[in-house]
C-alpha cells in the first residue's frame, strides 16, 4: 500500500488509536472479542466439519443429521465472524502503520477471504443437497459428488481455520 495512503488513513483513525492505546479495558475487550470469536466460530465450524467428515457417503440418515447440524451452525459462525471482523478492524485502526504494510497481515487477510469463499461454497453445496433430498425424499442418500463437495469444503475449512489462527499468533508476536 502506498505510504501516502497509509499516512492519510493513520491520521484519520489517530483519535481512535490514541484512545485504544490509553485504554487497557478496550484493548482487553478487543482481544477477548477476537479470540472469543475465533474460539466460538472456529470451534463450531471445526466440530461441524468433523461431523461431515465422519459420515459415510451412503448413510442417508447420518447425512440428514450432519446436514441439520451444518444448518444450525451457520448463523452462529457468521455471528462469530462478524465479531472477529469488528475486533480485527479495531486492531488495524489501533496500529494502521504497522498492519497496512505487513505482508504477514495481508497474507492472513487472504486466508480469511479464502475461508469466506469456502463457506459460500459449502453453503451452496448444502443448499443443493437439501433441495435434491426434498425432491427425492429424506430416505435418499446424497449423491457421492455432492457429499464430496461438502467433505472437500470441510477439509479446507479445517486447514483455513488453523492457518488463520497460526498467522494471527505470529502476527501478534512479530
Amino acid at each position: 500500500m502506498p505510504a501516502a495512503i497509509v499516512e492519510r488513513i493513520a491520521a484519520m483513525v489517530q483519535p481512535f488509536a490514541d484512545f485504544y492505546s490509553g485504554s487497557k479495558a478496550l484493548s482487553a475487550a478487543t482481544t477477548v472479542m477476537h479470540i472469543g470469536g475465533l474460539l466460538a466460530g472456529g470451534g463450531l465450524a471445526i466440530a461441524t466439519d468433523r461431523t461431515v467428515l465422519r459420515v459415510s457417503p451412503d448413510n442417508a440418515r447420518a447425512q440428514r443429521v450432519a446436514l441439520l447440524d451444518l444448518a444450525a451452525t451457520h448463523r452462529l459462525v457468521i455471528g462469530a465472524l462478524v465479531a472477529i471482523a469488528i475486533s480485527g478492524a479495531m486492531f488495524l485502526a489501533a496500529d494502521v502503520k504497522t498492519f497496512a504494510v505487513s505482508r504477514l497481515y495481508w497474507t492472513k487477510m487472504a486466508f480469511v477471504f479464502a475461508l469466506l469463499l469456502n463457506g459460500l461454497r459449502l453453503w451452496r453445496a448444502e443448499t443443493r443437497v437439501n433441495r435434491s433430498t426434498r425432491e427425492l425424499g429424506d430416505a435418499a442418500a446424497v449423491s457421492a459428488g455432492e457429499w464430496g463437495v461438502l467433505r472437500q469444503s470441510a477439509i479446507l475449512s479445517l486447514i483455513l481455520w488453523f492457518t488463520i489462527m497460526t498467522l494471527g499468533v505470529v502476527l501478534a508476536n512479530s
